[in-house]
C-alpha cells in the first residue's frame, strides 16, 4: 500500500496519510522543498488508478495526466519550472562518482537515444531537436541508492531468465523534454519557422517532419500571445493566424555550456548555437511510477490546443478545464497510455486481444518506420497492424526496456515495438534484465563502473 505524503502550506510540515484516504484537490507532496498548493495528490494510490484503468474511466485518467502536467510546469521560487530543477542521468552519475564533491553541473542537451536505438544510421531531418532527461528527487535517490547506471550493479541483478531491477518508488517521475533551439541562422526578419503537427499519416518509412508540410511562425521580438491559431501548409505564408510568440511556448535562454552541448550534438558547421539563444519546449514524455507499469502521458505544443490533432482529442483537451495551468502550459496537447491495449491485460498470461491504445509523441516517434518486431492487436478475429511510430504506445515500447548485461557494449536489447500487449514473461524478455520500463538506464550506462 502506498503512502500519500502531504505538505501543509500553512504549517509547512510533513503529514503521512494512509493511501486509501485519497481525496481530490489536496496539497501534494513537494519533493523539491517548496511549499506550494497543488490541485491533486501525488502519488495517487495505485488501487485508485488501476480502478480507472479496469473500468475504462478515461476522463479520470485525462484529468490526472493534466494535473501531472501542472505539477511539472508550476513555477517555483527562483523562476524555474518544477521539471527544470530535476537532475539528468549525467548529473546523477556525477554525484555517484563524486559523492563528497560539490561540482556545479547543469542539464545539457543531447540527441534522443531512441533515434539511434531504432536505427543506428538514422539522421533526423530537423537539426534543431535536442532533448534532456530528468529524474525527480525520488527517482534520483533510487538511482543513486541502487547504482542503476553502473553496469557492475546491473550484472549482479541479472540472476535468472526473467530478472528485473528493483521497482522505482511510487513517487518517482521520469521525463524527456524535447526542445528546438532558435539559432541565428534560423531567424528571418524576426521570425522563426518550425514544423507543427497536423495529425498522423502512415508510411512504411515513417512520417518525419519533412513530410508534415505544416508550419507555424514564431515572432521572437513582440510580447504577445496567440492562444489558438492555424497551420501554414505552405510554410512561407506568414499571417496573423499562423504567427505565434515566445510566450506561447515554455521557453528559456540557453547557457554557454548548453550552447556548446547543442553544437557538439548537432555537429554542423552551418548551425551554431550561442549563449542567450532560445530553447522552445515542443514536446515531453512523462512517466510516473504510481502503478506497477507506470502511467504514461506525452505532451506536445499545439497551435490549436482546444482542438488538437490525433493522437490527442477534444475530450483530452477539455479535461484540462479547471486545472489552472500556468503561463504557456495550456498551449500543449496530450496523449495518455495507462495500459497497452483496452481492455487492460494482466502482468502475465494476458492476451493481445482488444482495441489498440495509441499514444505517441509526434516529435519523437512519428518518424519511425516499421519496427523490427511484428506489432499488432487482434480484434474480433481481425489483425490490426501497429508496426509504425504513429501506431505506438508508450507503455508497450517501454515494457521491453531490457538488456543482457553479459553481451558487451551492445547489451542485446530488444527492438522497439508498436502498440501491443507484452507480458512480464514475454520471450523477448527472457535471459535479459528488465529495467523497470526505463530505457534511460541503457542509454546512460557506465560500462567502466
Amino acid at each position: 500500500m502506498n503512502t500519500v505524503k502531504l505538505f501543509s502550506v500553512l504549517l509547512s510540515i510533513l503529514f503521512l496519510s494512509a493511501c486509501n484516504n485519497n481525496k481530490d484537490n489536496k496539497t501534494a507532496t513537494n519533493n523539491e522543498g517548496y511549499s506550494k498548493v497543488e490541485t491533486y495528490e501525488y502519488p495517487t494510490d495505485s488501487i485508485r488508478i488501476n480502478k480507472w484503468v479496469s473500468e475504462g474511466n478515461f476522463k479520470a485518467m485525462y484529468k490526472h495526466s493534466w494535473n501531472i502536467w501542472k505539477h511539472l510546469t508550476d513555477s517555483l521560487k527562483g523562476g524555474k519550472l518544477r521539471y527544470q530543477t530535476w537532475a539528468s542521468p549525467t548529473q546523477i552519475v556525477n554525484k555517484l562518482n563524486n559523492p563528497s564533491g560539490n561540482e556545479n553541473t547543469e542539464t545539457l542537451f543531447e540527441k534522443p537515444h531512441q533515434f539511434t536505438h531504432h536505427n543506428p544510421d538514422f539522421v533526423t531531418d530537423d537539426l534543431s531537436i535536442v532533448v534532456t532527461v530528468g529524474y525527480n528527487k525520488a527517482s534520483e535517490k533510487f538511482a543513486i541508492d541502487n547504482k542503476i547506471f553502473y553496469l557492475s550493479s546491473l550484472q549482479k541483478m541479472q540472476t535468472g531468465p526473467y530478472s528485473k531491477i528493483p521497482d522505482f518508488p511510487s513517487d518517482a517521475i521520469n521525463i524527456k523534454p524535447v526542445y528546438k533551439i532558435i539559432t541565428e541562422d534560423k531567424v528571418y526578419d524576426g521570425m522563426y519557422t518550425m514544423s507543427a503537427w497536423n495529425g498522423p499519416k502512415s508510411y512504411d518509412d515513417g512520417y518525419p517532419q519533412s513530410k508534415w508540410k505544416s508550419c507555424i511562425h514564431v515572432n521572437i521580438n513582440e510580447k504577445k500571445n496567440n492562444p489558438s491559431g492555424r497551420l501554414d501548409y505552405a510554410c512561407d505564408d506568414i499571417n496573423n493566424n499562423n504567427t505565434f510568440y515566445l510566450d506561447d511556448f515554455i521557453h528559456f535562454k540557453i547557457s554557454k555550456k548548453q550552447a556548446a552541448s547543442y553544437n557538439q550534438q548537432i555537429n554542423n558547421a552551418d548551425v551554431k548555437a550561442k549563449e542567450g539563444d532560445i530553447a522552445l519546449l515542443v514536446a515531453m514524455h512523462v512517466t510516473t511510477k504510481e502503478i506497477k507499469r507506470w502511467t504514461w502521458q506525452t505532451y506536445w505544443w499545439s497551435p490549436t490546443p482546444l482542438n488538437p490533432r490525433n493522437p490527442s482529442s477534444n475530450a483530452i483537451a477539455s479535461s484540462k478545464n479547471g486545472i489552472a495551468l500556468e503561463g504557456a502550459a495550456p498551449h500543449y496537447a496530450m496523449a495518455v497510455a495507462y495500459s497497452m491495449i483496452t481492455p487492460s491485460q494482466p502482468y502475465i498470461n494476458g492476451k493481445n486481444e482488444g482495441n489498440p491504445l495509441i499514444a505517441f509523441n509526434p516529435y519523437l516517434e512519428a518518424h519511425f518506420g516499421k519496427f523490427g518486431s511484428d506489432s499488432y492487436v487482434m480484434n474480433n478475429g481481425s489483425k490490426i497492424n501497429t508496426n509504425l511510430g504513429v501506431d505506438s504506445n508508450c507503455m508497450s515500447c517501454h515494457m521491453v526496456a531490457a538488456i543482457d548485461t553479459k553481451k558487451g557494449s551492445s547489451f542485446n536489447g530488444p527492438s522497439y515495438q508498436g502498440d501491443k500487449y507484452t507480458s512480464y514473461k514475454d520471450p523477448e524478455l527472457e535471459n535479459r534484465l528488465m529495467l523497470d520500463f526505463a530505457w534511460s538506464i541503457q542509454g546512460n550506462l557506465q560500462t567502466s563502473k
